[in-house]
């Protein structure tokens, strides 16, 4: 399935009887369709690439809901914040968090509504997922992790902020804006890094014959939801 592919489903569907109902129809397609992990690619990945793994991180996975969005006319950039990373804690495996650096480079999508900007980041997790971890981090005591926040929410209706693993108190005005996560890249504006160096340069180390297990280990504290087909959800792997 292609972008052009998504689009005419979701208008086959109806979805797009108005601006607001097409912004969400994508948000929950992203949401829906692309579970929550981390690839071999992170984020050397286009939008195509992540649609076609059906898989991606939170940078990812926002490149595309916003391609998705610039797909159907509708205005939409990415907005970069320093993620505080105790919100991975119980995430991903215990070596790799204390490797990682203690603010991520974190993007939530920017989309334009009827002549304003909404901040949102609600599509990164399928529902059964989200309850999931919620229950995790109500049983662990933390006010953050297992990829999400106690505040998360899976729901947007394109007329307000919705965050799963952001919040609004990490938007301020140093942070960078782009129109998509390979500008961001270009522009070495990420700090998304393993002992200095960037996820995307540990992983290319990786050999292709490997990835299959490089994956899976960094995925190994995620339950692994399987997409059904768009508009059915998923049913969440244990």
């Amino acid at each position: 399935m292609r972008i052009p592919d998504v689009l005419e489903t979701l208008q086959g569907q109806g979805a797009f009887r108005s601006e607001e109902a097409a912004c969400v129809a994508i948000h929950d397609f992203v949401r829906d369709e692309i579970a929550f992990g981390f690839t071999a690619g992170f984020e050397g990945v286009t939008p195509e690439h992540t649609l076609a793994l059906r898989r991606g991180h939170c940078n990812a996975q926002g490149d595309l809901f916003c391609a998705l969005l610039h797909a159907a006319g509708i205005p939409a950039r990415l907005r970069f914040v320093a993620l505080d990373k105790r919100v991975l804690f119980g995430a991903v495996p215990l070596p790799v968090y204390y490797c990682l650096p203690a603010r991520l480079f974190h993007a939530v999508s920017q989309v334009r509504v009827a002549g304003r900007w909404w901040h949102t980041d609600s599509y990164l997790f399928q529902p059964a997922m989200l309850h999931l971890q919620k229950q995790r981090l109500a049983e662990s005591g933390l006010a953050v992790g297992f990829g999400l926040t106690a505040a998360a929410s899976g729901d947007w209706n394109a007329r307000q902020d919705s965050f799963s693993q952001a919040n609004a108190g990490d938007l301020d005005d140093s942070n960078p804006v782009f129109a998509t996560l390979a500008e961001a890249l270009a522009a070495r504006a990420g700090n998304n890094r393993l002992l200095g160096i960037h996820f995307n340069r540990w992983l290319s180390l990786v050999p292709q014959g490997l990835h299959r297990f490089a994956e899976g280990y960094l995925n190994s504290r995620l339950p692994l939801p399987e997409p059904s087909g768009i508009g059915d959800g998923a049913v969440l792997r244990r």
